[in-house]
């Protein structure tokens, strides 16, 4: 069965209360633990069929936001989404008060009733008409970016489709196609600082309306965490600061010299001066050679690929209408993950599709796990799996960039470690936006322009508007689809580097623990996962001055200059 062939239909509402309902009275009236846990068997099994209509009509908008009835499709099932969760919230109060939860315990583990605990934080009926809007404010800015029409150079392209503009070895072309892209955002500035003013009022409200300060407390239950809190993730902040922004900042004056530039702007955004690594070949080439790499990484990997390539698990190519970026999305009733990214020429082609295929490769082993809850885990560690993939495919790289490989290696080390700035960054703003909700939207800019001179100091935007004007995370979606899913990448990273160097010792180690963690899904929280994958939790004290010193040790063993 191919993706096409997938059966989709549009859950009925009322029906599916019914049904939901139904399995709750059974539960609460149950008089044994074996009838609860068959009630929990039963609503996991609707829960795999409504999160795969779901995923199919997302992703399907996703592929194609021009088409009317795929976005019809999507519409409704954002519709149904909060009446949807008020019926989940129901059974989630009285799992929680069963009194078999020790043998609830004994089939699923304990993580399971702590997620239900933290469920139970972020949902109460009277915020349903809230979470509606704001599903309808989420969708305003994909729309409006998803939809972006840029002309340059006598062409129209998307915010994708510029990509390979800004790493054009012809310094003029860069600067001109980044001019361009702020461009689109400063004429449609207003409407981005107006979704985003709207959303951060509604999400204090929400907050507000369900017993809590602001935001923040209520954004972290949102995204599962339930081993540490904001003071723990201030502290790692606090160590990138320490540890890692000196090193991105001699980096920068390293590439300084080696584009020979008397300064450096944003836009110099290339690392070589004969241009960065690109990959050899059409995205059909690049895609087989992906099937032959993964079949001779591990027998798992192997069949994990040819199984998304042969069911046409895969949408990898940049169109006009294709909403930017990349994703893995899942369909559970088939057991099935999906990659979708855009490819435009660049080296990201291939650092986004292992880093998709490390999500999916996840979701692939951990399906067989008992509950649909446990196919997936919390964000922080779920990228563990992507950011590792990218460093275990290491070997291959040869295949995609030839010539170029210690060029792409050199980019890609070095860019890793620079992004964790970046990404404290746009945590450390998020926390200051929640706590500051009636800020104004220059406000917002202004601190943005404050969090970017601790972090990243060496940025400068010459005279570019939009950026120099502190709007440039704007284009971060991330910021405004899911509040405080970020940090989640600089966390996986420190664990990722601790992967690629398990794997330069030893390989055959290094990948047991990888399997391991991908087979375990979400059936542990994050610092339990990172335990079983026997890697030094980020939060623990010299963690990451040890991985970083590690890495600035790599990088000073290459003549880039001579590359």
């Amino acid at each position: 069965m191919i993706y096409k062939d997938f059966h989709y239909e549009r859950l009925d509402l009322k029906k599916s209360k019914s049904i939901l309902n139904k399995i709750i009275s059974d539960f609460k009236n149950a008089d044994s633990a074996k009838i609860q846990i068959e009630a929990i068997k039963e609503v996991d099994g609707f829960s795999r069929e409504y999160m795969t209509y779901q995923a199919i009509a997302s992703l399907n908008y996703s592929r194609d936001i021009n088409d009317d009835s795929a976005k019809n499709e999507k519409d409704y099932y954002d519709s149904i989404s909060p009446d949807m969760r008020e019926i989940y919230d129901r059974f989630d109060k009285v799992l929680h008060q069963s009194k078999f939860k020790s043998e609830i315990i004994d089939m699923f583990g304990d993580t399971f009733l702590n997620q239900i605990e933290i469920n139970l934080k972020t949902f109460d009926s009277k915020i349903k008409g809230m979470l509606k809007e704001e599903i309808e404010l989420k969708n305003e800015y994909t729309e409006l970016t998803a939809g972006a029409k840029i002309e340059f150079e006598g062409k129209e392209y998307n915010l994708a489709g510029l990509g390979p503009f800004h790493s054009n070895v012809n310094r003029s072309v860069r600067k001109e196609s980044y001019e361009a892209r702020f461009s689109w955002f400063k004429s449609n500035e207003d409407e981005l600082d107006n979704i985003y003013d709207k959303l951060v009022n509604l999400r204090h409200k929400i907050a507000v309306t369900l017993g809590y300060k602001n935001f923040i407390e209520l954004g972290y239950f949102r995204m599962g965490r339930s081993d540490y809190g904001p003071k723990e993730v201030a502290n790692f902040r606090k160590q990138i600061v320490e540890h890692v922004v000196p090193i991105v900042s001699r980096l920068s004056e390293q590439k300084k010299e080696i584009l020979d530039l008397e300064h450096l702007y944003f836009y110099d955004s290339i690392n070589f001066k004969d241009g960065d690594p690109t990959p050899k070949g059409t995205p059909e080439q690049l895609v087989a050679e992906a099937r032959t790499m993964y079949r001779e990484l591990s027998p798992e990997t192997g069949e994990f690929f040819d199984v998304m390539i042969d069911e046409d698990l895969m949408d990898v190519v940049n169109r006009a209408g294709k909403r930017p970026g990349g994703f893995c999305t899942s369909f559970p009733k088939y057991k099935r993950p999906y990659i979708f990214s855009n490819f435009n020429g660049t080296d990201h082609d291939i650092t986004v599709l292992t880093h998709e295929a490390g999500h999916a490769f996840q979701n692939y082993s951990s399906s067989d796990q008992p509950l649909v809850n446990y196919h997936w885990p919390t964000m922080e560690a779920a990228e563990i799996h992507s950011m590792s993939m990218e460093f275990f495919t290491w070997p291959w790289m040869k295949n995609f960039f030839k010539e170029d490989t210690e060029k792409f290696k050199y980019k890609h080390i070095s860019g890793s470690l620079s992004f964790l700035p970046y990404g404290a960054c746009v945590d450390d703003f998020q926390h200051w936006v929640y706590e500051n909700h009636d800020a104004s939207p220059k406000e917002r800019k202004q601190k943005w322009l404050e969090l970017e001179n601790i972090y990243m100091p060496h940025r400068n935007y010459e005279d570019m508007i939009f950026a120099k004007d502190g709007g440039i995370w704007q284009g971060q979606l991330h910021i405004y689809q899911m509040p405080f899913y970020y940090i989640d990448y600089t966390l996986a990273q420190t664990c990722a580097f601790q992967f690629w160097i398990k794997n330069e010792v030893d390989k055959k180690a290094a990948w047991n623990d990888y399997l391991r963690l991908c087979r375990a899904g979400g059936s542990l929280s994050f610092t339990k996962l990172v335990e079983l994958a026997k890697l030094k939790s980020p939060f623990k004290d010299g963690c990451l001055e040890e991985v970083v010193d590690y890495v600035k040790k790599w990088l000073e063993t290459f003549d880039v200059k001579n590359m």
